[in-house]
């Protein structure tokens, strides 16, 4: 998971009380479309790294409305922003582990899947299961591929064979160590490690976690809040505990012999994000027409071309608009076998909270 994750649920009920005084994307003051046709607008809030700006531009000429983008590099950013913003926005790209919160607290409306016809294209297993919370989905749908935070090492400078979380404390990789600074991540990983659950709200469980990644952290050379990529290839780490591999892999085929995920005895984590239509959106129709055009064969195609990643679209119908030796990439073959070997959580207030709590600690002092 690409954040450090806070507690959630207070900050959601935050905004489902501030929801009468709020506006939705047809409103008035935001220009939309309306009778007399004045200029319809869209207020989406999406990841950074994930989507094509180019793509976005294409549906503003071809549908005559105006998307306003607002970027994020964490849930935690989106949250303060729908709390904030007065829920502003009418299409928001979720976590898979959020979406339970956001279901909970009325966040989002049912999503007519009736209307989002390209869904026909999308990977079977990512329609087949949906996010813990919204398991049926209907009130989300898929727009990207599964990724995952794994162990990526350099082939050719990691001094020693990695086949556990637990070897990242070896002495041999002292000062050669990059960890994301996600606590879900974290912690959820190190659980695994020790053969519990990541979803563990068991304090004595955590506090042994924690004793791990005490452990671990002798040997980190930098915590990365968003990408390990920099470390990795100048050479500061040999090893990073992250969610590049897929980055790594589709910026240059030279990385393919050099990076590679360790193969261990523990499950890696997986993260999916999805579409959510805001529950005051008043627009619903083209929220549904922006949502349905971002997954097409076409528009997935460009999100690859500019960022990189697994596709979301089955191969048959999306590989004319790709490169011709484009599933060489061993990224794809990897990730098909992680996908039977990973954990995903949804975000739980209490564990949040101990999580935090011991994470506190290990940056500290105390942890050593």
């Amino acid at each position: 998971m690409r954040s450090k994750s806070k507690v959630v649920t207070a900050l959601c009920l935050s905004t489902v009380m501030s929801i009468g005084f709020l506006s939705g994307c047809n409103s008035s003051e935001s220009g939309s479309a309306d009778a007399e046709g004045q200029k319809k607008e869209l207020n989406i809030c999406i990841w950074d790294g994930l989507f094509s700006e180019e793509a976005i531009k294409q549906f503003e000429e071809e549908s005559g409305c105006t998307v306003n983008i607002t970027y994020i590099d964490n849930t935690d950013t989106m949250i303060s922003k729908l709390v904030e913003g007065g829920n502003q926005y009418d299409v928001c790209d979720i976590e898979a582990a959020y979406v339970k919160s956001f279901v909970e607290n009325g966040l989002l409306q049912e999503m007519d899947h009736s209307a989002i016809t390209n869904e026909e294209y999308v990977e079977p297993a990512l329609m087949e299961n949906g996010p813990i919370g919204d398991e049926e989905m209907k009130y989300t749908t898929p727009d990207s591929n599964s990724g995952y935070t794994a162990i990526i090492y350099n082939t050719e400078t990691c001094p020693i064979e990695i086949d556990s979380l637990t070897d990242l404390a070896d002495p041999a990789l002292e000062n050669q160590v990059a960890l994301v600074s996600s606590t879900i991540s974290l912690y959820g990983s190190a659980l695994s490690s020790l053969g519990y659950s990541p979803n563990s709200t068991s304090e004595q469980e955590i506090s042994e976690a924690n004793d791990l990644l005490a452990k671990i952290k002798k040997n980190v050379k930098t915590f990365v809040s968003e990408s390990a990529v920099s470390p990795l290839v100048n050479g500061e780490c040999s090893v990073a505990l992250c969610w590049d591999y897929s980055v790594l892999c589709f910026e240059s085929d030279e990385y393919w012999d050099q990076f590679a995920i360790a193969d261990i005895d523990s499950k890696y984590e997986k993260f999916i994000q999805y579409w959510g239509i805001t529950s005051t959106c008043e627009n619903t129709e083209l929220a549904q027409e922006f949502i349905n055009y971002m997954i097409s064969p076409e528009t997935v195609a460009m999100h690859v071309d500019e960022w990189g990643q697994v596709p979301m679209v089955q191969q048959q119908y999306i590989e004319e608009y790709l490169p011709e030796d484009f599933y060489k990439n061993p990224c794809i073959e990897k990730y098909n076998e992680l996908s039977e070997k990973s954990w995903l959580v949804a975000v739980d207030d209490e564990q949040i909270n101990l999580m935090d709590k011991y994470y506190t600690l290990l940056m500290g002092e105390g942890t050593e």
